[in-house]
């Protein structure tokens, strides 16, 4: 009980206490009824008192309420609201990705080597020193060469051959101009022979008329037969000396064709012992760099050293020399069928190597930070039209046109392909979005009402991190990031830093 109650009981006591107890009539004991009337009046004062004090506190509350009514329903408001964070909606640039496992080759690389054997006694010299993987060569500098003297021995005897075979072909031609001259002589031999039968015969004729006339004896008639059966002997005589010298001729062509034949059996002689020769060699095919060598000056080389059907690692293990070109490279990957399906040739690919990989693939990075990352870069050169039967894969052929002084040849590094690219995109981050019904919504906040409105999105590319978005949400409007999945149309919300 209060003290207020305690005042109050006491005064209502008193007052009784005060009452003249002369005015009653009647024989009743007035102490006692004083008494009586006391007990019963503190009772029915106390439960008055107490009803006057609750009525009181209600009283107060209500006037408390009414006078200070903004605070509390803010207070209770407040306490309906969700807690959300926000990120606004920008305007940026966004790729779509797709990226393998791939192996950086020097577009330009030649793999050179004996293809004679025999002990290696020229490696060439740098400043003084042998010839080591890393230095740089000129095209057609000897690099290496092995004894060459049974092949130089073989030169000499294969031009001692062409020689002769060409003295021979002289030869041959000149019996052939003099077996030309015979038969030109033979023909006019044979013109005369001809001739003096033509005339052996007209003459012949005519002393035939004059003996018959009695002009001439018979003497000179038969003097006439004679020089013409002589002048026809004389006709067959260079008829015969014709085809003597046709085939004399004949005879000096063929001595000349089988001279000639022998020239260049002679000539393909002496270019195989040059070619052998040259096997013993090993010249810089182009400008390059010393990628391998796997050989000294001393060792004995054989062309059985190396296995074509080896593995490629044993082989150039194997190789004697192996020059690339270091301005010039290329990365080959193999992507899955359906990723393959999305490269075209000039777009843009990124390089990223071995040791910066798990960051590339963490899941935390945007493509900005991607193509930071990146030691190289290049665009897409070839893509095979074919799927591998036995990966199921397409074979992408990327060119490097920056940070090629990043990048070796044979090097394992991860390849990320830009199949589509937009400078200029309404993008959101990923954790912007919720998806119900397998449909992408965004919660846009409402900053003047203090509520969210669920919006339908339509998607564009995908990247790493963000989303584009081409309907639903404009830039500068903000989607609640942390809380949404609590979130309905129209929720109150609080945003917080």
């Amino acid at each position: 009980m209060t003290t207020e109650q305690h005042e109050s009981i006491e005064k209502v006591s008193e007052s009784v206490d005060n009452v003249d107890t002369s005015k009653f009539v009647g024989k009743v004991n007035v102490s006692q009824f004083k008494k009586n009337i006391t007990g019963q009046s503190k009772w029915l004062l106390l439960l008055g008192a107490i009803f006057i004090f609750a009525g009181g506190i209600t009283l107060w509350r209500s006037v408390s309420s009414f006078q200070k009514p903004s605070e509390e329903i803010k207070n209770n408001l407040n306490q309906g609201r969700l807690t959300v964070r926000t990120v606004p909606v920008k305007v940026g640039s966004i790729q779509a990705w797709v990226y393998g496992d791939a192996t950086v080759n020097a577009i330009t690389k030649k793999h050179l080597t004996f293809q004679a054997e025999g002990t290696i006694d020229y490696i060439k010299k740098v400043k003084g020193r042998d010839l080591r993987e890393g230095d740089r060569v000129k095209k057609g500098q000897l690099l290496a060469r092995v004894d060459r003297r049974k092949h130089d021995a073989n030169i000499t005897v294969a031009a001692a051959g062409h020689i002769e075979a060409k003295n021979q072909v002289r030869d041959a031609v000149a019996s052939l101009k003099q077996a030309e001259e015979s038969l030109a002589q033979a023909k006019a031999e044979l013109q005369k022979a001809i001739t003096d039968k033509n005339f052996a015969q007209v003459d012949l004729k005519r002393y035939q008329e004059l003996v018959a006339e009695g002009a001439v004896e018979k003497r000179e008639l038969d003097l006439k037969e004679t020089n013409y059966k002589n002048a026809q002997a004389g006709e067959i005589t260079a008829e015969a000396g014709v085809r003597s010298a046709e085939a004399q001729l004949a005879a000096a062509k063929t001595r000349v064709d089988t001279a000639e034949a022998g020239v260049k059996s002679a000539n393909a002689k002496l270019t195989q012992s040059n070619v052998q020769s040259e096997d013993t060699e090993i010249v810089a095919p182009f400008d390059g760099i010393i990628s391998r060598l796997n050989i000294r000056e001393g060792d004995y080389w054989t062309p059985q050293r190396v296995n074509a059907g080896a593995e490629y690692q044993s082989i150039i293990e194997r190789l004697p020399i192996i020059v690339i070109d270091p301005n010039r490279f290329e990365v080959n990957v193999e992507l899955p069928a359906f990723q393959g399906a999305r490269v075209k040739r000039r777009q843009r690919a990124f390089i990223i190597l071995d040791r910066d990989r798990s960051k590339a693939n963490s899941g935390r990075i945007t493509g900005e930070d991607l193509m930071k990352l990146a030691s190289a870069q290049g665009t897409v050169f070839s893509v095979s039209p074919s799927v591998s039967p036995g990966e199921r894969s397409v074979r992408v052929t990327i060119r490097i046109n920056q940070g090629i002084a990043n990048i070796q040849d044979g090097e394992q590094v991860s390849a990320w392909i830009a199949t589509e690219e937009k400078s200029r995109a309404t993008i959101a981050p990923f954790n912007a979005f919720v998806f119900r019904d397998r449909k992408p919504y965004g919660f846009v906040v409402n900053e003047e009402k203090g509520t969210v409105e669920q919006r339908e999105i339509k998607a564009g590319i995908e990247g790493l991190a963000k989303q584009e978005i081409l309907e639903g949400v404009k830039p500068g409007e903000k989607l609640v990031t942390d809380g949404k999945n609590r979130l309905v149309n129209g929720a109150p919300v609080e945003i917080i830093p």
